[in-house]
């Protein structure tokens, strides 16, 4: 047979692709990886623009923007406590371009809401616990309670006479005061409201007790003219917005400590590479003083915890709230 080369330049090209073919295929998903991202990120948050969450999460997600190269556009999808952002985010592909802002209320929706599948450590990828709110337990100045250890005496004294506003049936408020009340063995009435805001003003008016105020650049301009009277706060050390205000701790409770928080998740299975570039970048902005003087200003103190040091905390958090809320029978249905 006479030599063809245009059948031998053929055969040498097919035989030459079939060898690379493994090697494409190989590297191509790698390539898609390193352009992450090359279009906007969806973050969805479970409360109205405005509210805490929304607020810091705005000043946060303005400049990680900035430094990963794309827009993120803020996705509020509020109610049911959480449970539509949080199903929201589980229907998501998990590809890094929607990402959840989540707030306290994530270690509480599964047991509160019986939804088993929206448990921190089996829907989500942790990425970043990013600050810690305390709350800070506040009275009408007309109560007859200068400090924490007088209101103490005045709840044992009249069980079931006072009463605790919140905002809302199973928010971290509410669950507050339930340990509280277990922890100290006093009594007192609960009254849920429809938001932070209605409940500060029945404070303020005398129409209930008190509350644990988790919304700390509402109420401490409220402290500040007198109008609201701080007296602890709930977290294990002192809140740089408050710095002159106890911890129950130091007072009458030895050990207690809750508080609200904030943390970057992702849908289940979202790769590595993308949560520690995010991860990475979102700790640049925390570490910006612009950015921490911001958070002081809305009450936040920065944690900016590593996506494993973050899971570990929600799955403690988790555990923790599941047996108060099935010990106290809180459900929401």
């Amino acid at each position: 047979m006479p030599f063809n080369l245009a059948s031998f330049s053929h055969g040498r090209t097919l035989a030459l692709a079939a060898l690379l073919l493994p090697a494409i295929s190989f590297t191509a998903p790698a390539t898609a990886d390193d352009a992450w991202p090359n279009k906007p990120i969806r973050m969805v948050i479970a409360f109205p623009p405005g509210g805490p969450t929304d607020a810091i999460g705005r000043v946060l997600f303005t400049e990680l923007g900035k430094k990963l190269g794309q827009p993120i556009v803020i996705d509020n999808r509020p109610g049911a406590g959480g449970v539509i952002a949080a199903s929201e985010v589980t229907k998501a592909p998990a590809d890094g371009y929607t990402l959840y802002y989540a707030s306290a209320t994530i270690a509480t929706t599964p047991a509160l809401y019986n939804r088993p599948d929206l448990v921190p450590s089996k829907a989500f990828t942790p990425v970043s616990c990013t600050v810690s709110v305390p709350m800070v337990l506040m009275v009408a100045p007309s109560l007859p309670a200068k400090n924490m250890q007088e209101f103490v005496a005045l709840l044992k004294a009249s069980p079931g006479k006072y009463f605790q506003g919140s905002s809302g049936n199973g928010s971290p408020d509410h669950l507050a005061g339930v340990l509280l009340k277990k922890s100290l063995g006093v009594d007192f009435q609960h009254v849920p409201y429809k938001g932070n805001g209605p409940a500060i003003t029945d404070v303020m008016a005398g129409n209930v007790t008190f509350m644990f105020g988790g919304a700390l650049q509402t109420a401490v301009p409220l402290i500040d003219a007198g109008k609201l009277r701080a007296l602890v706060v709930t977290a294990d050390k002192r809140s740089s917005a408050l710095p002159d205000v106890p911890t129950i701790s130091e007072t009458v409770l030895k050990g207690f400590d809750v508080g609200t928080w904030q943390a970057v998740v992702a849908p289940k299975g979202t790769p590595a590479a993308v949560v520690d570039l995010v991860n990475a970048k979102l700790s640049e902005v925390l570490a910006e003083p612009a950015i921490r003087a911001s958070m002081l200003q809305q009450g936040a103190d920065v944690v900016d915890s590593k996506p494993a040091a973050c899971g570990a905390f929600m799955d403690k958090e988790t555990a923790r709230w599941t047996q108060v809320i099935e010990r106290e029978h809180i459900n929401i249905e």
